[in-house]
Parts: C-alpha cells; sequence; structure tokens
C-alpha cells in the first residue's frame, strides 16, 4: 500500500550529464513499480520523453521553456494530471528538468504550491554530474546551483575519465556541497536503493542555502541569452554515411559550441530507432526500439548551444537524406 503522500525525486544536471539514462536504468531496475515521469526540455521538441523506456501514459513532456521560468505552471498541472490519472496506483513521482533548470524554483514549487504539497513528499534531490565536462561546466552558475541545492550527487561517466580526475571533482564539489552524498556511476547505473526511499531532502538545509527559497516572487533567474535551442523534425530515411560525414565534421568544427545534441532518427532500411547523444565533441549512438506499425517513421534532432545557425542546420541534416 503506498504512503499517504507520493514520493518524488528530482533529478538535475547539466546537458549531458546522463539524467535520461539515470532515470530509465531506475524504472528498469524497479518494475513493476508505477512510477510518473514529468520531464521537461529546452526547446520546442521533445526527445527525452521518446528515449524514457515507461509507458507512455506515464510520462508528462514540458516543452519549450525551462521548467524554473515560462512553465512552471505547467510543472504544477502536470504533476496534478500525473495524480489524477493513476490515482492510488502511483507510487513514486520523478521530475527530470533541462539542463539549463535553476532547481531553487522547481523545489519552491513543490514546497508552495497547497495541492501539490498536501498530495506529494519531495524525497531528494539528485544532481547528476559530468565527470569528462564538469570542471568546465561548474564555471556556470546553474550548474553551480544544481550541486549546491542536491542532497544526492551522482558522478557519471567515471570510466572516462582518470581516479585523480575524480578525485580533484570531489574535492570540487565538496567546497560547493559538504553535505551531499556522492555516489559514482558509470552510464548511469546505480543502485535504485541509493536514491530511493532516502528521505534525505531538507527544507532547512535549503533555507539555510536560500532563505528566500519559499518566496514565490525571489527568483530571479536569466538564461544566457547566446545558448538557444535548433529542433529539427524531418520525414524519410537518414544514410547512414552521409549522417556520419556530417556530424563528424559538424562536431570538429563546431563543437565547442554545442553544448548539447540529442536525437531519435530514422534511418534509411534499418528497422530499429537510432538514439543519438553529444555532448561538446562525445558522440555516442545505441540502437532503441523497433519502429511500430502505423508509426510515423520520422527523424527528431535537437542541438542546444551558442550562436547556432538554425537554417544551415536544418540543410545539413537534409543532407544526409537518403
Amino acid at each position: 500500500m503506498r504512503p499517504a503522500k507520493v514520493p518524488a525525486t528530482v533529478i538535475t544536471g547539466f546537458l549531458g550529464a546522463g539524467k535520461t539514462t539515470l532515470v530509465n536504468h531506475l524504472l528498469e531496475s524497479t518494475r513493476p513499480m508505477q512510477i510518473g515521469i514529468v520531464v521537461n526540455e529546452f526547446g520546442e521538441v521533445g526527445i527525452d520523453g521518446q528515449l524514457i523506456v515507461a509507458d507512455e501514459s506515464a510520462v508528462i513532456e514540458i516543452n519549450n521553456g525551462c521548467v524554473c521560468c515560462t512553465v512552471r505552471t505547467d510543472l504544477v498541472a502536470s504533476v496534478r494530471d500525473m495524480l489524477m490519472r493513476f490515482g492510488d496506483r502511483l507510487e513514486r513521482l520523478i521530475i527530470e528538468t533541462s539542463g539549463l533548470a535553476d532547481p531553487a524554483p522547481v523545489l519552491q514549487t513543490f514546497l508552495a504550491d497547497p495541492d501539490v504539497r498536501e498530495r506529494v513528499e519531495l524525497e531528494s534531490v539528485v544532481a547528476v554530474v559530468d565527470a569528462m565536462h564538469a570542471r568546465a561546466q561548474l564555471h556556470d552558475d546553474i550548474a553551480r546551483e544544481q550541486v549546491v541545492f542536491a542532497d544526492r550527487i551522482v558522478i557519471n561517466k567515471t570510466d572516462l575519465v582518470s581516479s585523480d580526475a575524480v578525485d580533484a571533482l570531489v574535492a570540487g564539489i565538496r567546497r560547493l556541497n559538504p553535505t551531499a552524498r556522492i555516489e559514482y556511476a558509470q552510464r548511469s547505473r546505480i543502485d535504485a536503493h541509493a536514491l530511493f526511499g532516502t528521505r534525505s531532502f531538507s527544507v532547512d538545509n535549503l533555507l539555510a542555502i536560500e532563505p528566500n527559497l519559499l518566496d514565490e516572487d525571489s527568483h530571479d533567474h536569466e538564461h544566457d541569452d547566446s545558448i538557444a535551442s535548433c529542433a529539427i523534425v524531418v520525414p524519410g530515411g537518414i544514410d547512414a554515411t552521409r549522417f556520419n560525414r556530417w556530424i563528424n565534421q559538424l562536431v570538429q568544427t563546431q563543437g565547442t559550441q554545442l553544448l548539447r545534441m540529442k536525437g531519435v532518427l530514422n534511418m534509411h532500411d534499418e528497422p530499429r530507432r537510432l538514439h543519438f547523444h553529444s555532448v561538446h565533441m562525445l558522440l555516442d549512438t545505441t540502437f532503441g526500439r523497433a519502429w511500430m506499425r502505423g508509426e510515423t517513421r520520422e527523424s527528431r534532432f535537437v542541438m542546444i548551444g551558442r550562436n547556432i545557425d538554425a537554417a544551415r542546420m536544418r540543410d545539413g541534416l537534409l543532407s544526409c537524406m537518403n
């Protein structure tokens, strides 16, 4: 029997840290638990919702904005919708925020909205940190805030860096947050018990960090105006050779400006969906499930970066069509 309040876990982390991969691992390792997912993306076309392995009815996407800003009311509505949709069958909520989201107003939503506060217990705030790129990312105010407000920190991709680099990262994290428990992961694989059931979230600790947290008018969060998203949806099949040539050239010439790329691609003569991920210069592709009968076979591709030429990016992807 589920508790009177539904426990909620907020998962934050900078772009490409491995948040969606972590969500999928948690879902797979806790089946058949009924978990509702609310996922927010910075951009008008959702990708992460398609990458999550839960039943579609258990996933709500919030697009076209940062969950800490323009779509905060949508977060409240999404949580209420999930509670109505599953009723007593809902055992847990996971909120996956955009990599550009300041966690403070997200937490404020759970604490300040009476209806949500009465029915949901904010159990933990997890920050996923990319071991390979954290040194540069933690110069960003939002990335630091994500670490500061967390009670659990998952240092991901530890297999891609040296043990000395991990030790140096831990020391830097401890300067920002001396009390959070730190877990280590490769490909976001971590025991669900390390994150679920911890009841490690503390309002008092957060108020010590941010005294105005419960003041709804205190949030003053501005995104870097040079950062924008470019979303592309194209029908038809993509030629693998052309795509590999284009994407590798793009990364080599503009990788420092491309913070994050991700997509679900329809490859020519391939029955499975190709999941594409990129963080700066690091590329990764994996095949997902097969396209279903009657499903629209299209490619959805999102780039987040600085000074993106959207028209040029679209033309580049179109040049890869078979």
